[in-house]
C-alpha cells in the first residue's frame, strides 16, 4: 500500500510540474495578416449588412430614417443600453438566496482513528476507534439569506435602473445629433448635386480660356502684358472656383456616412429644385416657450435627474451597511458513514453578523455621497443655465439665418440680371468673354451662397429643435421599415412648430 502512495505522489507531483511549467511557457504572439484580412472582410459585410437596399433618389426623410436605423453610433448606444438592461436582470439574482449545493469523494490511505485523554487523571479513557469510514461519500444542499445582503442589493439594483434610464437618454440625445447632422449633411448634399456639374463646366472653359491665352503669348500677337494679365485674371477664377468645388465636393461622402452608406457609392437626392424656395418653416412659439420645454425634455437634463436618485441611493446603501447581518440557513446533509446513527438530517440555524468597522467608515461614506448629490444638484443647475443659453443662441441664429437668406437670394436675383445683360453684349473679344466668364463665376458663386444659406437656414431650424430636445419619433419601433419610418418622421416634422 505503501509503495502505491509513494507512486501516487509521484505522478500527481510530475503532472502538477508539468501544468506550472506549461502555463509559463506561454508567450505573446501577434496577430497574423491572414486573421486581419479575414475580420476586414467580416467587419466590412457586417457594417452593411442587413440593409433595405437604395431604391431611387433619397428624401430627406428616408435619409434620416436610415440614420436611425443604420448609424453605427446609433447602434453603439443601442447596444449599451441593451448592456445595461442585461446587468439590471443579473443584479436582481444577487437579491436572491443563495442556495449551494456540495458533493464530494473522501479517501485516506489509512485509517481515520483516535483516542482520548481524561483530563482529570491524564490517562487514557478510550482505546483508539474510529467513527467515519476510510472511504466515504457525502453531499448538502443549503439554502442561506442575509437580510443586510439583500438590502444592499435592491438598493444596488435600483441604482441600475437609473443607470438603465440614464442609457436611454444618452441614446435620444444621440439621435437628436444625428438628424440634427443628417439635416445640415442632406442639404449640403443637396446643392453639390445641383452646383458641381455647372462647376466643372465652367472650369472646363476656364481651362481652355487659359490655354487659349497661353498660346496668344507664344505668337506674340500683342503686348506681353496683355495675355499675361488675361491669365492672371483667369487663374484668380479658376482658384475660386476650386475653393468653392472643394467646399461642396466631400457633402455627399459626410452624408453616406451618417446613413451608412459605403463611401463612393453613387446615389441621388430627391429634394433637388427646392433648395431655392425662401419659404422656411417659421417657428412661431415664444422663446420663453421653448425654454420651459427645454427644462423638461432635454436628455442631458433628464440624466442629471437620473444621477441624482443614484447619488440619494448611495446614501441610503452607506446607511444599511452600518446595520448588522442577519442571516438563516436551511439545508440538508447526507453522508454514507456506516458508524452514523442517521445518516441523512436537515438543519436549520439563523445568526447575525456585525462588522463593526462600518460604524466608523460608514458616516464619512454617508457625508461622501450627500456631497455627491449636492455636486449633482449644482451640475444640474448649471446645465439649467447652458440649456437656457443654447436655446436663447439657436433662436437668436435661426432668424440671423433667415435675414441672411433673404439678402443673398436678393443678391443672387441682382447678379442674374447683371450676367445675363453682360452675355447679351456686342462686343465679342476675348476681353469680353473673360467679362462673361467673371460674370457667370460671380452668378455662380452667388447661387452657391444661396445654397448655402438655405442649408444654414435648416441647420438652424435643427438647432432650434435641438436645443429643446425635440425627439424626431417619439416611442417608435425602429424595427419598422425605411419607408414607414420616413412616414413617421415626415408627419412628426410637419406638425412643427404648433406641436413643439
Amino acid at each position: 500500500m505503501e509503495k502505491q502512495m509513494n507512486k501516487l505522489k509521484n505522478i500527481l507531483i510530475t503532472m502538477t510540474t508539468t501544468i506550472v511549467i506549461g502555463g509559463c511557457a506561454v508567450t505573446p504572439e501577434p496577430v497574423t495578416q491572414e486573421s486581419l484580412v479575414q475580420q476586414r472582410d467580416d467587419d466590412m459585410n457586417r457594417i452593411f449588412a442587413n440593409q433595405e437596399p437604395v431604391e431611387g433618389p433619397i428624401s430627406l426623410y428616408e435619409a434620416m430614417a436610415r440614420a436611425l436605423k443604420y448609424n453605427l453610433d446609433n447602434r453603439v448606444k443601442l447596444m449599451e443600453e441593451a448592456l445595461s438592461v442585461g446587468e439590471l436582470e443579473v443584479m436582481r439574482f444577487d437579491m436572491l438566496p443563495d442556495l449551494t449545493l456540495d458533493a464530494g469523494y473522501h479517501w485516506r490511505n489509512n485509517e481515520p482513528g483516535a483516542s482520548s485523554e481524561s483530563l482529570i487523571t491524564g490517562t487514557e479513557s478510550l482505546e483508539p476507534s474510529k467513527s467515519i469510514e476510510r472511504i466515504y461519500f457525502d453531499n448538502s444542499l443549503i439554502m442561506s439569506w442575509n437580510v443586510l445582503d439583500f438590502g444592499v442589493s435592491y438598493v444596488r439594483s435600483q441604482q441600475q435602473a437609473n443607470r438603465v434610464m440614464m442609457m436611454k437618454e444618452r441614446r435620444r440625445k444621440v439621435i437628436q445629433n444625428i438628424i440634427q447632422d443628417v439635416r445640415y449633411a442632406y442639404w449640403r448634399a443637396v446643392s453639390a448635386q445641383e452646383i458641381l456639374p455647372e462647376m466643372d463646366d465652367m472650369l472646363q472653359q476656364a481651362d481652355d480660356a487659359l490655354a487659349y491665352a497661353s498660346e496668344l503669348e507664344k505668337l506674340r500677337l500683342q503686348s506681353p502684358m496683355t495675355p499675361l494679365r488675361y491669365q492672371r485674371s483667369l487663374l484668380v477664377l479658376i482658384r475660386k472656383l476650386w475653393t468653392m468645388r472643394e467646399d461642396l465636393s466631400t457633402a455627399k461622402t459626410e452624408l453616406a456616412a451618417l446613413i451608412n452608406i459605403r463611401p463612393g457609392t453613387h446615389f441621388e437626392l430627391a429634394d433637388t429644385g427646392t433648395i431655392n424656395d425662401s419659404s422656411a418653416k417659421r417657428i412661431e412659439t415664444p422663446v420663453e416657450e421653448l425654454e420651459d420645454l427645454a427644462l423638461l425634455q432635454r436628455p442631458e437634463l433628464v440624466e442629471e435627474s437620473y444621477k441624482k436618485n443614484i447619488t440619494t441611493l448611495e446614501v441610503r446603501k452607506a446607511m444599511l451597511s452600518m446595520f448588522p447581518g442577519l442571516e438563516f440557513t436551511l439545508g440538508t446533509d447526507h453522508q454514507q458513514n456506516k458508524y452514523l446513527f442517521n445518516e441523512s438530517w436537515n438543519s436549520v440555524g439563523y445568526g447575525i453578523t456585525w462588522n463593526l468597522l462600518e460604524l466608523i467608515s460608514g458616516p464619512a461614506r454617508m457625508r461622501t455621497a450627500e456631497a455627491q448629490g449636492d455636486l449633482a444638484d449644482m451640475r444640474r443647475m448649471a446645465m439649467n443655465m447652458a440649456v437656457l443659453t443654447q436655446v436663447q443662441l439657436s433662436y437668436q441664429r435661426y432668424h440671423l439665418a433667415l435675414r441672411n437668406q433673404k439678402t443673398i437670394k436678393q443678391l443672387d436675383d441682382v447678379q442674374s440680371r447683371i450676367t445675363n445683360n453682360i452675355v447679351a453684349g456686342k462686343r465679342a473679344n476675348r476681353e469680353h468673354a473673360l467679362e462673361v466668364l467673371r460674370s457667370e463665376t460671380a452668378a455662380l458663386l452667388a447661387r452657391m451662397r444661396r445654397h448655402t444659406a438655405h442649408a444654414e437656414v435648416q441647420n438652424a431650424l435643427g438647432r432650434v429643435y435641438n436645443s429643446v430636445g425635440f425627439d424626431p419619433v417619439p416611442d417608435q419601433d425602429y424595427e419598422a421599415g425605411v419607408e414607414e419610418l420616413a412616414s413617421n418622421i415626415q408627419t412628426r416634422m410637419e406638425q412643427l412648430p404648433t406641436t413643439l
